[in-house]
């Protein structure tokens, strides 16, 4: 008699397996046994199936998050394009009368440095993706990286019309880093900080106990305190209306690299600015 009824559970938990695996359905097994070994088998295969439907909510999740990610990177590729495309049609069109004024120039020069920077952008995200690369930390001045990344901007805070407020100690200031991954990090701040700044942007470097703290700072009057550290999730925009290459790329990377280095980094919105700050062990040895 047990027998027989051991062979009607075991058939009814073949029927639901063979069900499930033809309709493709991950839901749980709707059986009650009484065999503590075959009660113990259905919570096995429940197990699996739970794990099989994490896995496929996960998936679906990472295919969203895909096609999310392919159209922002077409819609930022684009609008460079489509802005000096513009340009060069008028020049075809109107040849020697077109507009060709150092500050209609300095305007597609731009665009192109956007396109450039997001080529970049999209490259080092693509290596951070795929596991990085090794980073070899080591003794770096943090002093001369960061006075370095400002001069590269020096045309570009001219252009706009900014003059910085910047505020570096005046002798070198060791962190343990990689010079290539920190010059990057300044680099992503402060472009972040010129594009989306309004004209008022601030740079500090400064000695904390045993970290250096890096603080870039400009008005961001669109940005709630409670989505501050929303500014890291990439192609994270509080005004869905604005572009640009750094349009949460460059602080994706920023995030990454700081982490890498074993550092941290946190941003906060107070009284309508953005301050993001980047934590970096001191160099001990």
């Amino acid at each position: 008699m047990r027998v027989h009824g051991l062979r009607r559970e075991i058939g009814d938990v073949r029927a639901q397996v063979v069900q499930r695996r033809a309709s493709g359905s991950r839901e749980p097994l709707a059986l009650v046994v009484r065999d503590d070994e075959l009660e113990h088998l259905v919570a096995e295969v429940d197990t699996s199936l739970a794990r099989v439907r994490a896995d496929g909510i996960a998936s679906e999740t990472r295919e969203a998050r895909l096609r999310r990610e392919i159209a922002d990177i077409s819609h930022d590729l684009k609008t460079p394009l489509i802005a000096v495309r513009g340009y060069l049609q008028l020049v075809q069109r109107d040849g020697a009368a077109a507009d060709t004024s150092p500050r209609r120039l300095q305007t597609v020069l731009e665009r192109v440095d956007d396109l450039g920077r997001l080529v970049d952008d999209f490259f080092e995200l693509s290596v951070l993706d795929a596991g990085g690369r090794d980073l070899e930390l080591g003794a770096v001045d943090a002093t001369s990286v960061v006075t370095e990344a400002l001069l590269g901007f020096y045309v570009a805070f001219e252009g706009k019309g900014i003059e910085p407020t910047v505020d570096l100690p005046p002798e070198p200031l060791m962190v343990h880093a990689e010079a290539t991954a920190l010059g990057r990090v300044a680099r992503n701040l402060v472009a972040n900080a010129l594009s989306h700044g309004g004209g008022d942007v601030e740079v500090s470097l400064a000695r904390e106990g045993q970290w250096a703290m890096l603080v870039v700072g400009n008005a961001a009057p669109g940005i709630a305190p409670d989505e501050a550290e929303r500014i890291f999730e990439r192609f994270y925009r509080a005004d869905p209306a604005r572009t640009g290459a750094h349009a949460g790329l460059g602080l994706s990377i920023v995030q990454e690299l700081v982490r890498q280095m074993g550092g941290r980094v946190r941003a906060q919105v107070v009284n309508g600015r953005l301050r993001i700050t980047v934590e970096l062990p001191l160099d001990v040895g």
